[in-house]
């Protein structure tokens, strides 16, 4: 009898460990920054990286300029991103891995493509610019700024 109720006991905590073994909950989109491969449920905790580059032409940065405006602070939901001088302008869009851009990371964590409210001000904090965007896992979205 005693034998039986260890016998029964061995399976059942083989049975749980290998029951459990197979729940694994984690990150289960391998092209998400913390994806687990030993996963096999997802949890939601799947982290992603969108990139976004501001730029202007030179018309705009001459007007900015003439308006005594040489900073501008960018943000996304209130978050500042940082900023730049507006003596650096494009007469055609730079790509993402164009030296000098001004470009910004942001991880998203709850879904593949999330909405951002952007804002840039001037260095008092005058708002020039303000958006609703759309940025999408690995991706680079290109913004041009042509008026504020």
């Amino acid at each position: 009898m005693k034998t039986i109720k260890l016998l029964s006991l061995g399976l059942f905590v083989a049975g749980a460990m290998l029951f459990s073994s197979c729940k694994k909950e984690g990150c289960t989109n391998p092209t998400a920054n913390n994806y687990d491969a030993k996963a096999k449920t997802s949890d939601g905790s799947c982290i992603y990286t969108a990139e976004v580059v501001f730029w202007f032409k030179e018309n705009l940065s001459i007007a900015l300029q003439n308006a005594e405006i040489k900073e501008l602070n960018y943000s996304l939901n209130g978050e500042p991103l940082g900023k730049s001088g507006t003596d650096k302008f494009w007469e055609e869009a730079p790509e993402c891995e164009t030296a000098g851009t001004i470009k910004f990371s942001k991880e998203l964590t709850k879904s593949n493509s999330e909405p951002f409210y952007c804002k840039i001000v001037d260095k008092e904090g005058v708002k020039l610019w303000e958006e609703l965007i759309t940025l999408d896992t690995d991706s680079c979205r290109i913004i041009l700024l042509d008026s504020f």
